[in-house]
């Protein structure tokens, strides 16, 4: 094999391995992007009003403004789904989205809850069974992405303790 030959064959080789590694890392991100809680054709008043009207659990509600577009609010959904901090909202919580899209979306209802995403998202408003507002977060969550999962879990077990249901 010319030398020549045996460069161009090595080279092909090294952009194959680096096309399949970047294929590979985009997928990923594709699947992370891919999660999407935040609806946004929701009614989120109306959702809202139909959870005050079931207070059959006697749970607190947690509302949670976030956008699909945010990576702090995409971590923070994953973070939900995760078995410690799913038992924690599971036991004290009805957890419910509202999207709030690049600050464009249900902006009424951030603040008529004390505007939660005013320095940023996601952000928590926690309610008690009837509606009324308990506790409404400015910021505290609006790194989710950089929070441990302990740290998380221990904000929603403050809260919790905070404002105990009924």
């Amino acid at each position: 094999m010319h030398a020549d030959t045996a460069r161009l064959f090595a080279c092909s080789r090294v952009l194959l391995m680096s096309s399949l590694l970047c294929g590979a890392l985009f997928a990923r991100a594709g699947a992370e992007n891919g999660l999407r809680p935040y609806d946004s054709k929701a009614d989120a008043q109306a959702q809202i009003e139909a959870l005050v009207a079931d207070r059959s659990s006697g749970k607190r509600i947690l509302l949670t403004f976030g956008g699909n577009w945010c990576p702090d609010s995409r971590s923070l959904e994953r973070r939900y789904r995760t078995p410690e901090l799913a038992a924690v909202l599971e036991r004290e919580f009805r957890v419910l989205h509202v999207d709030v899209g690049r600050f464009r979306r249900n902006l009424d209802i951030a603040r008529r809850y004390g505007n939660p995403i005013d320095k940023g998202i996601p952000s928590v408003v926690l309610l008690a069974p009837d509606g009324s507002v308990l506790y409404t977060d400015h910021g505290s969550l609006s790194s989710a992405g950089r929070m441990s999962d302990p740290d998380l879990i221990a904000f929603f077990e403050r809260l919790a303790a905070a404002y105990p249901a009924p």
